[in-house]
């Protein structure tokens, strides 16, 4: 059975949607700071806040961290305890791979449409922030969207640790 094919044209077309998400995550994570910025000197120089500074970071905060997550994990830069694993074969190291990756895809598919059944609901609800009255429901989509990209590639890893066990 070759997986190669198959793996290599996932990456192609999941790769850079994760890459162009975390890129996201960048312009978010820079605005957030200028406003946290703007909003300490404001406080500092003039007594003035900036209304609903806390909620905005905290929306943005979750756009950062699902967004990004599939990135790592594209890189493995995920914390990684192998103190038994390096102690096995290759090929004993690759089958627990595959059925780790395998496990966490399957877990990551439930987040992802329990996620999104949550985001429609708060929708249905109008939930909103306190302060300022932004909707919650786009942010929890974009928290759907990252596990959901995040299950994608865990699907990659997945196969090319299968890959591994069936070609040793």
């Amino acid at each position: 059975m070759q997986l190669t094919p198959l793996t290599q044209s996932l990456q192609r077309i999941i790769y850079p949607v994760v890459r162009f998400m975390d890129r996201i995550t960048w312009v978010v994570l820079f605005c957030m700071m200028l406003m946290t910025m703007a909003d300490v000197l404001l406080r500092k120089f003039f007594n003035l806040s900036i209304l609903g500074t806390v909620e905005i970071t905290e929306q943005l905060m979750a756009v950062v961290v699902f967004c990004s997550i599939a990135e790592c994990q594209v890189n493995e830069d995920h914390i990684q305890v192998d103190l038994v694993l390096k102690r096995f074969s290759p090929r004993v190291r690759a089958i627990v791979d595959t059925f780790t990756q395998s496990l966490c895809f399957i877990i990551f598919c439930f987040i992802t449409t329990a996620t999104f059944h949550h985001a429609g609901s708060m929708r249905a609800g109008g939930e909103v922030t306190l302060d300022l009255g932004i909707p919650i429901y786009p942010v929890v989509y974009v928290v759907s969207l990252g596990c959901g990209l995040l299950a994608l590639v865990l699907l990659v890893k997945a196969l090319l640790a299968l890959g591994e066990v069936l070609e040793a």
